[in-house]
């Protein structure tokens, strides 16, 4: 009898522990931004660079994979990877984000932020070019209109990139490090997520 009330036990425990991984809600699909504040960047280039053919990028675009994950009706969190372009620009970066659901029904407003990293690359003409390894600070709010199976978001972010260095070569080859820019931007976003959007029923 004792072992059977273990195994009852053991048993309870395991179904938990899987009512527990089970999401609330999920979904997972492609996203797609561009910078709109300031209209060129980063705000500031290194002064290493002023004079050099490096230039602020004007027009970029930034695709990217974005999942979510609910926790409860509330709180979510998501993980994005990203690739930005522009004329002499490459961004790549990937970010862990908290957001929090102030108010759901036909549409879902949120509100959060995250971090991660990332790495700026701005080329001029050979060999000049300047890297930027860097560490995202992010706050954004979010409108989301879901049905069953589809999640359609729009973001507005401000993000401000931490640079862990400058690495700046020259005309002639040279590569040093250059004093830090600033790199703080606007952006808007929108995204794609396909997953499953159905609240549990309450038991």
């Amino acid at each position: 009898m004792l072992k059977k009330a273990f195994l009852v036990a053991g048993l309870m425990m395991v179904a938990a522990d899987a009512h527990a991984l089970d999401p609330y809600m999920w979904g997972i699909g492609p996203r797609v931004g561009t910078m709109v504040i300031p209209g060129r960047y980063p705000l500031k280039l290194p002064e290493a660079v002023d004079g050099s053919s490096i230039e602020k990028v004007r027009h970029d675009v930034s695709i990217g994979v974005q999942a979510a994950y609910y926790l409860h009706s509330f709180q979510r969190m998501l993980l994005d990877a990203s690739l930005g372009f522009g004329k002499g620009y490459l961004d790549a970066q990937v970010m862990v984000k908290w957001n929090y659901v102030m108010q759901t029904g036909a549409m879902d407003f949120l509100l959060g932020g995250g971090t991660g990293f990332g790495s700026y690359r701005f080329k001029g003409d050979d060999p000049e070019k300047l890297v930027i390894p860097y560490y995202p600070l992010r706050a954004e709010t979010s409108a989301l209109i879901r049905d069953n199976t589809r999640g359609y978001q729009g973001t507005i972010y401000a993000q401000f990139a931490i640079p862990a260095n400058h690495y700046y070569t020259n005309a002639d080859g040279d590569e040093r490090d250059a004093k830090a820019g600033v790199n703080f931007t606007v952006g808007v976003e929108l995204a794609l997520l396909f997953g499953d959007f159905t609240p549990p029923r309450p038991r």
